[in-house]
Protein backbone atom coordinates (compact mmCIF):
# COMPACT_ATOMS: atom_id res chain seq x y z
CA UNK A 1 0.00 0.00 0.00
CA UNK A 2 1.48 3.48 -1.10
CA UNK A 3 -0.83 5.84 0.87
CA UNK A 4 0.92 7.42 3.70
CA UNK A 5 0.07 6.56 7.12
CA UNK A 6 -0.59 10.23 7.49
CA UNK A 7 -3.37 10.42 4.89
CA UNK A 8 -4.64 6.94 5.81
CA UNK A 9 -5.08 8.42 9.62
CA UNK A 10 -6.59 11.96 7.98
CA UNK A 11 -9.03 10.06 6.60
CA UNK A 12 -10.11 7.54 9.10
CA UNK A 13 -10.51 11.23 10.64
CA UNK A 14 -11.95 13.74 8.69
CA UNK A 15 -13.42 11.74 6.01
CA UNK A 16 -14.61 8.08 7.87
CA UNK A 17 -17.14 6.30 5.01
CA UNK A 18 -16.70 3.14 2.87
CA UNK A 19 -17.04 3.54 -1.05
CA UNK A 20 -17.70 -0.67 -0.75
CA UNK A 21 -19.98 -1.33 -4.28
CA UNK A 22 -19.71 2.26 -5.18
CA UNK A 23 -18.29 2.79 -8.36
CA UNK A 24 -16.07 5.92 -9.04
CA UNK A 25 -15.26 7.08 -12.80
CA UNK A 26 -12.02 9.71 -12.86
CA UNK A 27 -10.78 11.22 -15.84
CA UNK A 28 -6.97 11.96 -16.40
CA UNK A 29 -6.78 9.22 -13.75
CA UNK A 30 -3.02 7.52 -15.00
CA UNK A 31 -1.24 10.09 -13.36
CA UNK A 32 -0.84 12.73 -10.72
CA UNK A 33 -3.85 14.37 -8.67
CA UNK A 34 -6.21 11.33 -10.64
CA UNK A 35 -4.10 8.65 -9.86
CA UNK A 36 -3.92 9.24 -6.43
CA UNK A 37 -8.02 10.18 -6.00
CA UNK A 38 -8.34 6.71 -7.82
CA UNK A 39 -6.00 4.97 -5.55
CA UNK A 40 -7.99 6.63 -1.91
CA UNK A 41 -11.45 5.50 -3.63
CA UNK A 42 -9.63 2.22 -4.29
CA UNK A 43 -8.46 2.38 -0.55
CA UNK A 44 -11.96 3.05 0.66
CA UNK A 45 -13.29 0.09 -1.24
CA UNK A 46 -14.63 1.58 -4.49
CA UNK A 47 -14.56 0.18 -7.78
CA UNK A 48 -12.93 2.72 -10.24
CA UNK A 49 -13.23 3.31 -14.28
CA UNK A 50 -10.23 4.93 -14.84
CA UNK A 51 -11.12 7.61 -18.20
CA UNK A 52 -7.98 8.31 -20.23
CA UNK A 53 -6.30 9.58 -23.71
CA UNK A 54 -3.61 7.40 -23.91
CA UNK A 55 -4.73 3.45 -23.03
CA UNK A 56 -1.10 2.45 -23.01
CA UNK A 57 -0.29 4.73 -19.60
CA UNK A 58 -3.57 3.80 -18.48
CA UNK A 59 -2.60 -0.05 -18.47
CA UNK A 60 0.67 0.96 -16.76
CA UNK A 61 -1.36 2.61 -13.78
CA UNK A 62 -3.80 0.13 -13.70
CA UNK A 63 -1.58 -2.39 -13.08
CA UNK A 64 0.30 -0.42 -10.13
CA UNK A 65 -2.76 -0.17 -8.48
CA UNK A 66 -3.48 -3.69 -8.63
CA UNK A 67 -0.11 -4.33 -7.55
CA UNK A 68 -0.71 -2.31 -4.06
CA UNK A 69 -4.66 -3.43 -4.49
CA UNK A 70 -4.80 -7.18 -5.41
CA UNK A 71 -8.59 -7.24 -4.64
CA UNK A 72 -9.12 -3.92 -6.35
CA UNK A 73 -11.82 -3.91 -9.34
CA UNK A 74 -10.02 -1.44 -12.11
CA UNK A 75 -11.34 -0.83 -15.35
CA UNK A 76 -10.19 1.35 -18.25
CA UNK A 77 -12.51 3.83 -20.48
CA UNK A 78 -10.76 5.16 -23.53
CA UNK A 79 -11.50 9.13 -23.59
CA UNK A 80 -10.07 11.93 -25.19
CA UNK A 81 -11.09 15.23 -23.97
CA UNK A 82 -10.01 17.05 -26.78
CA UNK A 83 -12.14 15.55 -28.98
CA UNK A 84 -15.76 16.00 -29.13
CA UNK A 85 -16.43 12.68 -30.98
CA UNK A 86 -14.61 10.68 -28.37
CA UNK A 87 -16.01 12.35 -25.77
CA UNK A 88 -19.71 11.29 -27.83
CA UNK A 89 -18.45 7.72 -28.01
CA UNK A 90 -17.21 7.46 -24.82
CA UNK A 91 -20.94 8.49 -23.66
CA UNK A 92 -22.67 6.67 -25.69
CA UNK A 93 -20.32 3.20 -24.66
CA UNK A 94 -21.52 4.43 -20.94
CA UNK A 95 -25.20 4.48 -22.33
CA UNK A 96 -25.00 1.10 -24.34
CA UNK A 97 -23.34 -0.73 -21.47
CA UNK A 98 -25.60 1.08 -18.61
CA UNK A 99 -22.98 1.66 -16.55
CA UNK A 100 -23.27 2.15 -13.03
CA UNK A 101 -21.74 5.57 -11.79
CA UNK A 102 -22.00 6.83 -8.27
CA UNK A 103 -19.55 9.34 -8.35
CA UNK A 104 -17.60 11.19 -11.28
CA UNK A 105 -14.76 13.15 -10.99
CA UNK A 106 -13.58 15.14 -14.14
CA UNK A 107 -9.82 15.67 -13.05
CA UNK A 108 -8.37 15.60 -16.42
CA UNK A 109 -6.60 19.35 -17.82
CA UNK A 110 -3.81 20.52 -19.65
CA UNK A 111 -2.03 23.41 -19.49
CA UNK A 112 0.91 25.56 -21.22
CA UNK A 113 0.08 24.02 -24.62
CA UNK A 114 1.49 27.01 -27.23
CA UNK A 115 0.86 27.01 -30.76
CA UNK A 116 -1.60 23.52 -30.30
CA UNK A 117 -5.45 22.58 -30.61
CA UNK A 118 -7.60 20.41 -30.13
CA UNK A 119 -9.27 18.13 -32.80
CA UNK A 120 -11.70 20.14 -32.92
CA UNK A 121 -9.26 23.12 -33.85
CA UNK A 122 -9.93 24.96 -30.80
CA UNK A 123 -7.28 26.71 -28.38
CA UNK A 124 -6.02 23.90 -26.86
CA UNK A 125 -5.57 24.77 -23.06
CA UNK A 126 -9.44 26.55 -23.16
CA UNK A 127 -10.81 23.69 -25.66
CA UNK A 128 -9.99 21.23 -23.15
CA UNK A 129 -10.44 22.57 -19.63
CA UNK A 130 -13.16 24.23 -20.26
CA UNK A 131 -14.94 23.16 -23.51
CA UNK A 132 -14.32 19.62 -22.95
CA UNK A 133 -15.31 19.37 -20.14
CA UNK A 134 -18.18 21.39 -20.73
CA UNK A 135 -19.34 19.55 -24.02
CA UNK A 136 -18.54 16.04 -21.78
CA UNK A 137 -20.51 17.26 -18.97
CA UNK A 138 -23.88 18.44 -20.94
CA UNK A 139 -23.52 14.96 -22.53
CA UNK A 140 -23.18 12.45 -19.72
CA UNK A 141 -25.55 14.58 -17.19
CA UNK A 142 -28.86 13.61 -19.09
CA UNK A 143 -27.77 9.71 -18.57
CA UNK A 144 -27.10 10.15 -15.07
CA UNK A 145 -30.06 12.30 -14.29
CA UNK A 146 -32.15 9.12 -15.00
CA UNK A 147 -30.12 6.90 -12.75
CA UNK A 148 -32.03 5.53 -9.81
CA UNK A 149 -30.05 6.55 -6.92
CA UNK A 150 -27.79 9.80 -5.96
CA UNK A 151 -24.34 11.09 -7.76
CA UNK A 152 -21.91 12.23 -7.16
CA UNK A 153 -20.19 14.83 -9.68
CA UNK A 154 -17.21 16.57 -9.21
CA UNK A 155 -15.22 19.57 -11.93
CA UNK A 156 -11.69 19.80 -10.90
CA UNK A 157 -11.00 23.63 -11.16
CA UNK A 158 -7.74 25.49 -9.97
CA UNK A 159 -6.75 27.95 -7.25
CA UNK A 160 -5.91 30.49 -9.90
CA UNK A 161 -9.49 30.94 -10.92
CA UNK A 162 -9.74 33.82 -8.61
CA UNK A 163 -7.29 35.68 -10.62
CA UNK A 164 -8.89 35.70 -13.16
CA UNK A 165 -9.61 38.47 -15.79
CA UNK A 166 -12.92 39.28 -16.82
CA UNK A 167 -14.16 37.37 -19.95
CA UNK A 168 -13.32 38.79 -23.25
CA UNK A 169 -15.50 37.59 -25.74
CA UNK A 170 -13.68 39.07 -28.65
CA UNK A 171 -10.76 37.82 -27.49
CA UNK A 172 -11.71 34.26 -25.66
CA UNK A 173 -8.67 32.46 -26.91
CA UNK A 174 -6.12 35.27 -26.30
CA UNK A 175 -5.30 34.84 -30.12
CA UNK A 176 -4.19 38.61 -29.88
CA UNK A 177 -1.32 38.36 -27.74
CA UNK A 178 -1.21 34.15 -26.53
CA UNK A 179 -0.10 34.46 -22.19
CA UNK A 180 0.53 30.48 -20.85
CA UNK A 181 -1.57 31.43 -17.91
CA UNK A 182 -4.22 33.97 -18.65
CA UNK A 183 -5.39 30.95 -21.04
CA UNK A 184 -5.11 28.72 -17.87
CA UNK A 185 -6.74 31.03 -15.70
CA UNK A 186 -9.61 31.71 -17.89
CA UNK A 187 -10.39 27.68 -18.80
CA UNK A 188 -10.43 27.19 -15.52
CA UNK A 189 -12.97 30.38 -14.70
CA UNK A 190 -15.11 29.62 -17.30
CA UNK A 191 -15.53 26.14 -15.82
CA UNK A 192 -16.10 27.36 -12.15
CA UNK A 193 -18.92 29.50 -13.94
CA UNK A 194 -20.37 27.02 -15.71
CA UNK A 195 -19.96 24.35 -12.87
CA UNK A 196 -21.68 26.45 -9.89
CA UNK A 197 -24.69 27.41 -12.52
CA UNK A 198 -25.34 23.83 -13.70
CA UNK A 199 -24.71 22.60 -9.59
CA UNK A 200 -27.93 25.12 -8.69
CA UNK A 201 -29.93 24.51 -12.23
CA UNK A 202 -30.19 20.60 -10.39
CA UNK A 203 -29.51 20.84 -6.54
CA UNK A 204 -32.79 19.34 -6.20
CA UNK A 205 -32.13 16.51 -8.66
CA UNK A 206 -29.94 13.05 -7.90
CA UNK A 207 -27.06 14.40 -9.13
CA UNK A 208 -25.19 16.65 -6.59
CA UNK A 209 -22.41 19.20 -8.24
CA UNK A 210 -19.21 20.08 -6.56
CA UNK A 211 -15.82 21.73 -7.69
CA UNK A 212 -12.47 21.03 -6.18
CA UNK A 213 -9.04 22.33 -6.69
CA UNK A 214 -5.51 20.62 -5.74
CA UNK A 215 -3.93 23.82 -4.36
CA UNK A 216 -0.60 24.42 -5.57
CA UNK A 217 0.63 20.69 -5.92
CA UNK A 218 3.88 19.07 -7.88
CA UNK A 219 2.14 17.34 -10.66
CA UNK A 220 3.03 16.09 -14.29
CA UNK A 221 1.15 18.71 -15.45
CA UNK A 222 3.36 21.47 -14.44
CA UNK A 223 6.86 19.95 -14.67
CA UNK A 224 5.92 18.46 -17.82
CA UNK A 225 4.83 21.79 -18.82
CA UNK A 226 8.09 24.11 -18.15
CA UNK A 227 10.86 21.91 -18.57
CA UNK A 228 13.05 20.03 -16.40
CA UNK A 229 15.44 23.18 -14.80
CA UNK A 230 11.64 24.02 -13.22
CA UNK A 231 10.88 20.17 -12.73
CA UNK A 232 14.51 20.13 -10.53
CA UNK A 233 13.75 23.05 -8.30
CA UNK A 234 10.42 22.56 -8.05
CA UNK A 235 11.88 19.21 -5.95
CA UNK A 236 14.05 21.24 -4.27
CA UNK A 237 10.76 23.31 -2.77
CA UNK A 238 9.00 19.98 -2.64
CA UNK A 239 8.01 20.94 0.98
CA UNK A 240 6.02 24.32 -0.05
CA UNK A 241 3.84 22.16 -2.46
CA UNK A 242 0.98 20.13 -1.56
CA UNK A 243 1.47 16.68 -2.96
CA UNK A 244 -0.88 14.47 -5.38
CA UNK A 245 -1.81 12.48 -2.64
CA UNK A 246 -3.13 15.14 -0.50
CA UNK A 247 -4.60 17.61 -3.47
CA UNK A 248 -6.36 14.52 -4.10
CA UNK A 249 -8.11 13.98 -0.70
CA UNK A 250 -10.86 16.65 -1.44
CA UNK A 251 -12.90 13.97 -3.34
CA UNK A 252 -13.36 11.97 0.02
CA UNK A 253 -13.82 15.43 1.78
CA UNK A 254 -16.94 16.02 -0.64
CA UNK A 255 -17.95 12.39 -0.55
CA UNK A 256 -18.13 12.56 3.14
CA UNK A 257 -19.95 15.74 3.49
CA UNK A 258 -23.31 17.25 2.96
CA UNK A 259 -22.06 20.27 1.04
CA UNK A 260 -24.20 22.58 -0.50
CA UNK A 261 -24.45 22.86 -4.50
CA UNK A 262 -21.66 24.13 -6.33
CA UNK A 263 -19.47 24.11 -3.17
CA UNK A 264 -15.48 24.53 -4.06
CA UNK A 265 -13.11 22.30 -1.91
CA UNK A 266 -9.73 22.75 -1.63
CA UNK A 267 -6.55 23.07 0.33
CA UNK A 268 -7.12 24.99 4.15
CA UNK A 269 -3.98 26.67 4.42
CA UNK A 270 -2.23 30.00 2.79
CA UNK A 271 -5.02 31.56 0.27
CA UNK A 272 -5.82 27.60 -0.52
CA UNK A 273 -2.43 26.84 -1.86
CA UNK A 274 -1.51 23.81 0.61
CA UNK A 275 -2.77 21.93 3.18
CA UNK A 276 -5.34 19.16 3.50
CA UNK A 277 -9.39 20.21 2.18
CA UNK A 278 -11.74 22.17 3.55
CA UNK A 279 -14.99 24.24 1.55
CA UNK A 280 -13.76 27.44 0.18
CA UNK A 281 -15.26 31.14 -0.19
CA UNK A 282 -17.17 31.18 -3.56
CA UNK A 283 -16.15 34.41 -5.41
CA UNK A 284 -18.70 36.74 -7.09
CA UNK A 285 -17.53 36.80 -10.11
CA UNK A 286 -18.15 32.63 -10.22
CA UNK A 287 -21.86 33.33 -9.73
CA UNK A 288 -22.15 35.87 -12.30
CA UNK A 289 -21.97 36.46 -16.31
CA UNK A 290 -22.91 32.72 -16.24
CA UNK A 291 -25.33 33.48 -19.48
CA UNK A 292 -23.77 34.88 -21.53
CA UNK A 293 -20.44 32.73 -21.16
CA UNK A 294 -23.16 29.78 -21.84
CA UNK A 295 -24.65 31.20 -24.79
CA UNK A 296 -20.93 31.75 -25.70
CA UNK A 297 -19.88 28.61 -25.26
CA UNK A 298 -22.88 27.07 -27.49
CA UNK A 299 -22.39 29.63 -30.29
CA UNK A 300 -18.72 28.22 -30.68
CA UNK A 301 -19.56 24.77 -30.09
CA UNK A 302 -22.66 24.56 -32.60
CA UNK A 303 -20.06 26.92 -35.19
CA UNK A 304 -17.37 24.42 -34.73
CA UNK A 305 -19.69 21.62 -35.42
CA UNK A 306 -21.23 22.81 -38.70
CA UNK A 307 -17.43 23.62 -39.83
CA UNK A 308 -16.23 20.31 -39.20
CA UNK A 309 -19.26 19.04 -41.22
CA UNK A 310 -18.41 20.16 -44.04
CA UNK A 311 -14.83 19.67 -44.34
CA UNK A 312 -15.82 16.26 -43.36
CA UNK A 313 -18.09 15.82 -46.27
CA UNK A 314 -15.79 17.30 -49.30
Amino acid sequence: MSLKNKTIKWLLKNAALSLKGKTILITGANSGVGYKTAETCIFLGANVIMACRNKEKAKEAMDRLIHEYPQANISIAELDIANFSSIESFVQKIKDDKTDIDVFVNNAGVFHQPNRTTKDGFEYVIGVNYLGTYYLTEKILPYLLKLSHNVVYINTISLIHKFAKKIDYNDFYYNKKYRNLAVYTRSKLCLAKYTYAIAKKHENSNVKIYMNHPGIAITPLGLNAFGKKVARLSMVFKNLFNSPEKSALSVAYILSHDFPAGSIVGPNKLFGGWGYPKINHIRKKVKTGVEELINFTQQQIISRNIINDKLDKN
